[in-house]
């Protein structure tokens, strides 16, 4: 009698830890729900600029920008640059000595980039920070470089050009 007890109890508690998962992922916004054009599901702010607008700001170098990369030994690498607007609707251009964060762009390819243009004046949290993260490659392709070169003297063969591949909210 005891034992059949303690297996319908566990059961009991089983169901419920199960149910209370459901009920505790229903109240969590499903994956990839935020979007560049809604506001953020978990502030329900847009703080959040799309690809066009990012590059406008960038190219009126207004706004902070932070890169992370990842180290060869897979820590994490933070560093604020100046990115400047290649010239095209989907490039950027890094002109930095040599740095760790060139180090790891160079060898893994890949980058994220926050882009925030804070106004302290602004009434909101909406107007106070505008932005975006950036998901970053490094572009390779010599016939798109060299187009991007004819159209920007600021970009050379030192410069770390990237592609903008996804654009996503800051929340």
């Amino acid at each position: 009698m005891k034992k059949i007890f303690a297996l319908a109890l566990c059961a009991v508690l089983a169901l419920g830890l199960v149910a209370c998962g459901n009920a505790a992922d229903a109240d969590k916004p499903a994956a990839g729900a935020d979007a560049v054009s809604t506001p953020s599901v978990y502030t329900n702010l847009y703080t959040n600029l799309d690809q066009a607008a990012v590059l406008e700001e960038i190219a009126k170098y207004s706004g902070v920008t932070v890169v992370s990369t990842a180290n060869a030994d897979g820590t994490p690498n933070i560093a604020i640059l100046t990115p400047g607007a290649a010239g095209d609707d989907s490039h950027i251009v890094f002109n930095v000595a040599p740095n760790t964060t060139q180090e790891n762009l160079l060898r893994d390819k890949v980058a994220e980039m926050v882009f925030d243009k804070a106004d302290p004046t602004a009434a909101t949290k909406e107007e106070r920070h505008q932005g975006a993260v950036l998901r970053l490659e490094l572009e390779e392709d010599k016939d798109v470089l060299d187009s991007l070169k004819e159209i920007n003297e600021y970009i050379t063969d030192n410069s770390l050009v990237c592609k903008i591949v996804e654009v996503m909210p800051i929340g």
